[in-house]
């Protein structure tokens, strides 16, 4: 079992630090952009409890940040409820939502996980974008009410930047936990771990549900910080942007994810700044980070004293030895 690493505990309150500190630097309009980049940021870190330690590959992690933002939406807009039984509400359904996919996605092996995961995301995507009464439908839900403290662009960072360093934290203790280090385990040898009386499936299934909620949760912060949502945010759109993030920055790698959201993020409201052709310039970028650094840039620091700060190889896969068989889902 590995031991919390304080350094790495450190690090992310200070990254805290820094993205709340940047109030004083960006631009107010700018703001918003850089609140969505901190919850992508929490929400590509769920994902990677999934991809990096579990070796399942979910395609459609998108459907738990969007039915968090939703359940929300739905409360306040729909029925009038106040933003704490908003988001009681949806943390609690999230976790039957979490269930309930685990259940039916953990059916299956290798690209069908994948391709399940897909599909749940899609099917949820196509009721909220063809549901008008309910959700919206195409346009989604405008005018999500929160407190006077919280509907400033300012208190809206502070709430996202807080959250998203929970979840981190949050993560970093799991993963240092006996659970993480079997989870690490089951993802490198199944077999193995099934020879000692471990059991693959209930493993996977706590893992799946973990993230989910967490995914759920930064749902939240989106529908808080943009008081509005849209079907995109639950299409398969927002889960394959989540899993470039995640290989982007490097998936054996505890903060890659985090790269890969900061990296991805700013290049695109950088271009949009001066060019309508961000997605190009983002593509080719992908592409050449593909080539370059094939586990991500996370991995390549590892040999410098930013690289064991940044993450190591201990509550993640080791980024110099990567496991050489992948999995989707355990047998």
């Amino acid at each position: 079992m590995e031991h919390l690493s304080w350094r790495r505990a450190l690090l992310l309150v200070l990254l805290g630090l820094a993205a709340a500190a940047l109030v004083l630097v960006v631009p107010e309009s700018r703001l918003p952009a850089v609140t969505r980049t901190v919850m992508l940021a929490g929400a590509a870190m769920s994902l990677n409890l999934l991809i990096g330690n579990a070796g399942l590959v979910s395609m459609g992690h998108g459907l738990f940040l969007g039915f968090g933002a939703y359940v929300v939406a739905i409360g306040s807009v729909k029925h009038g409820l106040s933003l704490s039984w908003c988001i009681a509400l949806a943390i609690s359904s999230a976790v039957v939502l979490a269930v309930v996919s685990a259940i039916i996605a953990l059916r299956a092996r290798a690209l069908f996980f994948g391709l399940l995961t897909l599909a749940l995301s899609q099917v949820a995507f196509v009721f909220v974008a063809r549901n008008y009464a309910l959700t919206g439908g195409d346009d989604g839900l405008v005018g999500i009410n929160v407190p006077k403290w919280l509907d400033s662009d300012l208190a809206q960072h502070f709430v996202a930047v807080g959250v998203t360093t929970a979840v981190c934290l949050l993560l970093l203790m799991i993963l240092a936990s006996p659970f993480g280090a079997i989870l690490r385990a089951l993802r490198d040898n199944p077999e193995r771990v099934a020879s000692l009386g471990g059991h693959p499936k209930h493993i996977e299934f706590i893992a799946f549900v973990i993230a989910g909620i967490l995914a759920a949760i930064m749902g939240v912060v989106a529908a808080i910080t943009d008081q509005a949502v849209e079907p995109t945010l639950i299409s398969w759109t927002t889960g394959a942007t989540l899993l470039v993030m995640v290989a982007l920055g490097g998936r054996f790698t505890f903060l890659g994810p985090i790269l890969g959201v900061v990296i991805l993020e700013t290049t695109r409201t950088l271009v949009q700044t001066y060019s309508e052709h961000s997605d190009l310039v983002v593509g080719l970028l992908v592409m050449g980070c593909a080539l370059a650094f094939p586990e991500g840039i996370g991995p390549s620091l590892q040999g410098s004293r930013l690289g064991r700060w940044f993450g190591g190889p201990v509550h993640m896969a080791e980024a110099a030895t990567p496991p050489s068989t992948e999995r989707t889902a355990a047998p």
